[in-house]
């Protein structure tokens, strides 16, 4: 006998199918414009510490610079948790992790193959979400340039039976002394909409957004401008230096806020870091690394 399917049913994550999803390889080319463009879109060239030595990440020519938190919105390719046969219900997807390993610059002009793959699901139990972690790996005609790693909060799909335990770990900031370094940059103005959130997913933060009429920053957008802020105390904006950075999102960011990075040397190359915005007085970002060439 045929059974009526229930609505919660087509959110039923699916383990196997989810974690042995077959990617296809996505090539894509890129120029300069786009090199500028993404610079432009999380801040740089506005009125601020930076201002003048950013420059490098804007003026088009063989010295043009590549910021290296590009990497994160290169490639991406088709929003794959859509498909209904993984169960998941993309409206209730939140972006929580971001990091970028760097084997080497990347171009300011190129092609680059991108492979992806899903690492592991974590199951925190009914109703407390599932916790999603996936890969992308940007090659070029030279072999592997960057390494970027995301994690999903899949908010709707707690319960499916899979484990709860064994995720990444965080690094702390330190809590027993002040930061080392600190800087303020400003957000993109409300003009600048190249990485506001689209209006697909102002469901999944609903509640955040009642915080600011202001619109809301994809979580991209707040990495690059974390990436800027960290490379310039890490590297002294050399972004050849910079190897590693990822850190923890934990509260949305809006267009025309300051966000203040806080960044403690904790070993050779390594610095962990966080980010707060001023106006709000909260913490935005946190469990930030930072691994670096030393020159």
């Amino acid at each position: 006998m045929t059974t009526k399917t229930t609505a919660a049913a087509p959110y039923k994550l699916d383990y196997k199918t989810v974690k042995n999803w077959q990617f296809d390889p996505l090539i894509s080319r890129y120029t300069q414009a786009d090199v500028i463009t993404y610079a432009k879109g999380i801040g740089v060239g506005m009125a601020g510490p930076l201002q003048a030595e950013e420059s490098k990440y804007l003026l088009a020519g063989d010295h043009l610079s590549v910021l290296p938190t590009m990497a994160v919105v290169m490639n991406q390719g088709e929003m794959w948790t859509q498909d209904p046969r993984t169960g998941i219900d993309w409206t209730k997807t939140v972006h929580v992790e971001e990091s970028i390993t760097l084997e080497r610059p990347i171009p300011s002009t190129g092609e680059l193959t991108a492979t992806f793959g899903v690492d592991e699901i974590y199951d925190k139990g009914e109703g407390k979400g599932a916790l999603m972690y996936e890969h992308r790996k940007l090659h070029d005609s030279n072999g592997l340039v960057a390494t970027v790693n995301i994690a999903t909060y899949l908010r709707g799909n707690g319960g499916f039976g899979g484990q709860s335990t064994g995720g990444p770990k965080p690094t702390p900031v330190p809590n027993d002394r002040p930061a080392d370094a600190v800087i303020k940059l400003s957000t993109p103005t409300s003009e600048n909409t190249t990485y506001q959130l689209g209006p697909e997913f102002v469901e999944a933060v609903k509640t955040e957004l009642l915080t600011s009429s202001a619109p809301m920053l994809r979580g991209v957008c707040s990495f690059g401008i974390a990436g800027r802020a960290v490379l310039k105390l890490t590297c002294d904006n050399q972004p050849a230096r910079l190897r590693h950075l990822g850190l923890r999102y934990v509260a949305p960011v809006f267009c025309d806020e300051t966000l203040e990075t806080e960044v403690w040397f904790i070993g050779p190359g390594k610095a962990a870091f966080r980010i707060s915005c001023l106006e709000r007085e909260c913490l935005v970002m946190t469990n930030g690394l930072a691994e670096f060439d030393l020159q």
